[in-house]
């Protein structure tokens, strides 16, 4: 393993009876904050895919305006109730309010140690993907494969 540990972040919608909405953020780690000429060159896009580079792979306050303006804000009605995670720049209510003014939004925040038992994306989306990737590193280790998992070509 090499200390790259965090090359993406995944931002799936989930709606109120468990079905996976058709509009994602992804966001990738690159060297700048930014994609360069060549990988925004070759970058295959989905339309229902909102791309972002940052320096971490990690969210931050500017990308998560981004995934509200960009992918939660044209998937919701006038009214609706979303889940966050108790995480600071998750749960900032002056910029949902921005973000939503017009709408009767609910907001419910998640916990402080609790997304890994209550959040529906943890319990269902991202356990499934932990277990997917857990046995391609055991068949990679196994057949003494030359990969690296975190090289984004490989998905």
């Amino acid at each position: 393993m090499n200390n790259i540990t965090h090359a993406y972040t995944v931002q799936p919608i989930t709606s109120a009876d468990g079905q996976l909405l058709h509009k994602f953020f992804l966001i990738l780690q690159e060297k700048e904050k930014e994609f360069g000429e060549r990988v925004e060159k070759d970058l295959i896009v989905p339309p229902n895919v909102v791309v972002r580079a940052s320096k971490s792979g990690k969210s931050s306050n500017e990308k998560h305006r981004i995934f509200l303006n960009e992918v939660l804000s044209p998937l919701v009605d006038r009214k609706f109730l979303l889940f966050l995670d108790c995480w600071p720049t998750q749960a900032d209510l002056k910029k949902l309010r921005t973000v939503f003014a017009h709408q009767d939004s609910q907001l419910l925040i998640f916990p402080k140690g609790s997304t890994g038992y209550i959040q529906p994306q943890d319990l269902s989306l991202f356990r499934s993907w932990r277990f997917i990737h857990e046995k391609i590193e055991h068949y990679i280790h196994v057949n003494r494969t030359e990969m690296n998992l975190n090289k984004r070509q490989y998905f």
